[in-house]
């Protein structure tokens, strides 16, 4: 069933923080529930380190990447690695292993750190890896998949009491101290977290960084991705969480950074780039979006589509991508404004956009 369609006509508009955003009806908002975006998958059962001693201990000094490369390719069992708290510096590729859990510190997700500072716009030779995960090979930039502190390309993954930052923009202050060739009409994408794969699970973990945080993505078109983030905190300012994948995002805080970027310029939350016949996208329910200090009321889009590969004023009904993203039963912050234009300037229509609330409170 074609979305747009059985989406128009559908929504009611109501005033939230003063901005006019389409509200889905009770009979629409039960389709997006938790539940019915899992579909047959049952989460398992987090990785408990007081049942058994991890598969392997990394220590500061170490290599998170050597004990991921340790882990084999297949099999049924599940492998934990325990992080002890530290500073891991570098790019981390999760490709095609077995069940895999990375356990950070139970007591405080900010005492284990994996950190990177790549961004899309920083050179790299023609021959050079932008990613161990995805070496974008004869381009001359890193762009914005190659810049992802990690990148998880399989099923069955789970991260749990840590944080996954890309602090590449930590410097940048009121559009200032931009690294060379790079602002705010491109090139600052700096990707904390990729996930690519199915059943991949995110328990108290903290997702930091400016545009582009968190990439949740399919590995195909037709690949399932359903991926599941709870008690956890996902910060940044534009875009930062995007992509085609099924996601929900449950009892976590979605944090807004404020003067990174230019004055004037606004941020944008989510990104969803859902194919057209896809029913399910971004959810996130019973959650808190809050700002910064310093964040004007409304300046905030709460999301945009993102068009992916479409330029503008070229987006068809039917064949482009057209992102789902449904915001219900969580608290909204003065900062929230409406929906914005697609990335390909298609103005915001609660006839063909797939973008809506239900039961969201200030």
């Amino acid at each position: 069933m074609k979305l747009a369609l059985a989406f128009a006509g559908l929504f009611a508009v109501t005033a939230v923080q003063g901005q006019a955003r389409p509200q889905l009806p009770a009979e629409q908002a039960a389709a997006h529930t938790a539940a019915a975006y899992l579909g047959d998958w049952k989460p398992a059962p987090l990785a408990d380190l007081a049942a058994a001693a991890p598969d392997f201990t990394v220590r500061p000094g170490e290599s998170v990447q050597a004990a991921i490369d340790k882990v084999p390719a297949e099999g049924s069992k599940r492998w934990v690695i325990h992080i002890q708290p530290g500073i891991y510096r570098g790019p981390l590729c999760i490709k095609d292993k077995a069940p895999l859990a990375l356990v950070g510190s139970a007591l405080d997700a900010a005492a284990v750190v994996l950190v990177d500072n790549r961004f899309a716009g920083k050179p790299k030779g023609a021959d050079e890896a932008a990613h161990p995960c995805w070496p974008e090979p004869g381009k001359t930039t890193i762009g914005t998949s190659g810049s992802t502190s990690m990148l998880v390309h399989s099923n069955d993954v789970q991260l749990i009491s840590l944080t996954i930052a890309n602090d590449a923009m930590d410097g940048v202050r009121r559009g200032e101290a931009y690294p060379p060739g790079v602002g705010e009409s491109g090139g600052a994408q700096a990707v904390a977290l990729t996930l690519m794969g199915d059943r991949i699970q995110l328990e108290g973990v903290r997702l930091l960084g400016h545009q582009d945080t968190l990439y949740a993505k399919r590995r195909t078109a037709d690949a399932p991705a359903r991926q599941l983030i709870r008690h956890s905190l996902i910060a940044g300012d534009v875009d930062f969480i995007f992509g085609n994948a099924v996601l929900v995002i449950e009892h976590s805080t979605i944090l807004t950074r404020a003067n990174r970027r230019t004055p004037g310029h606004g941020g944008i939350i989510l990104a969803p780039s859902t194919a057209p016949d896809v029913a399910q996208g971004f959810l996130v329910t019973h959650s808190r979006l809050v700002g910064e200090p310093g964040l004007a009321p409304g300046a905030t889009a709460i999301g945009r589509a993102w068009d992916a590969g479409v330029k503008a004023g070229t987006w068809q009904a039917g064949t482009s991508p057209n992102g789902v993203a449904v915001v219900r039963d969580s608290e909204i912050g003065a900062h929230i404004g409406p929906w914005a234009a697609s990335t390909s300037r298609r103005p915001f229509d609660a006839a063909s956009n797939r973008l809506s609330e239900f039961n969201n409170r200030p």
